[in-house]
């Protein structure tokens, strides 16, 4: 009981050590503002985060659409760049049933058919990109290869 009634004066007693008479001159900041020790005032960033993703239907995975999907890095752990959405795979409904990642490698760049489990998706600056945190580069090797018609 000693402890919290210890709190309560200590609290009181730096409320009366403020150089602020009333709450009326104090001026609203905008959320995530900062105050550095020198008394510098840092404006949150003003670029906000995507919106996220919420489209639904065929052609569509983890609330992208196609072309969201193509447009996407696939990422590992730590958000290490694995390779790159070169295309969806989609069944009969056209439903998304798995990804064609392209990996750079040597001789020569690499796809291969991923299926969907065990991917989330995730913001990185303000474009949506798929992770698999799980997998490493060395796993999606292993995929099978996707060939395209003419290569």
């Amino acid at each position: 009981m000693k402890a919290p009634l210890f709190v309560l004066a200590a609290a009181s007693a730096l409320a009366g050590c403020s150089d602020r008479d009333s709450t009326e001159n104090q001026v609203a900041l905008p959320v995530g503002t900062q105050i550095a020790d020198n008394g510098v005032v840092e404006a949150p960033p003003t670029g906000s985060a995507p919106t996220i993703p919420t489209a639904s239907g065929p052609g569509t995975a983890f609330g992208m659409t196609k072309e969201q999907l193509e447009d996407a890095d696939l990422l590992g752990a730590g958000n290490a760049k694995l390779g790159e959405v070169d295309r969806v795979t989609t069944d009969a409904q056209g439903s998304v049933n798995g990804l064609v990642v392209e990996i750079e490698s040597q001789p020569d760049d690499r796809e291969v058919l991923l299926p969907l489990k065990g991917i989330e998706p995730v913001a990185v600056g303000d474009q949506w990109h798929l992770r698999a945190p799980a997998l490493t580069r060395e796993q999606l090797l292993t995929l099978p290869e996707v060939k395209r018609a003419g290569r």
